[in-house]
């Protein structure tokens, strides 16, 4: 009669410490999934209008405004539009760092015409890097 080679298994020790071993490094690997795509998705574009001003006076017309970039991207571009009983008048940011504010304004803009006491509709457009995009509409009234 002839007898098979007795085959070794693995010490129960060892196999112990292998399932230990590849059961952490899957954790492991959960954990950075999950958090690298839980930072992707906290990421947000976010902007906090400072003031927006229309001011007219006898012989000219101002129109300012401040946004600050309360989110935690950078603003690659900001405008902001104010328009008017006849055209509008668009103020260009630029770019706004996290945390930061900034202002722009414009005096006397081309065909552009408001009434002391009236509202106007604004819409502010922020726009990120990475192609996301913020646009908010207000309304802020003109004063004399």
């Amino acid at each position: 009669m002839r007898s098979e080679p007795l085959r070794r298994a693995v010490s129960p020790l060892l196999a112990t410490v292998m399932l230990m071993a590849i059961t952490i490094a899957a954790g492991l690997v959960i954990y950075s999934l999950f958090f690298n795509a839980a930072g992707t998705a906290s990421s947000q574009l976010s902007i906090h209008v400072i003031s927006v001003d229309i001011i007219r006076t006898s012989s000219t017309i101002l129109v300012s405004a401040t946004i600050k970039n309360s989110g935690n991207k950078p603003i690659t571009s900001c405008n902001v539009t104010v328009y008017g009983d006849s055209g509008s008048a668009t103020l260009q940011l630029g770019p706004i760092d996290v945390g930061q504010s900034k202002s722009a304004s414009v005096m006397d803009p081309s065909g552009f015409s408001v009434t002391v006491g009236k509202t106007y509709p604004v819409e502010i457009r922020a726009r990120a890097s990475d192609g996301s995009a913020l646009h908010k509409s207000m309304v802020a009234p003109c004063t004399g």
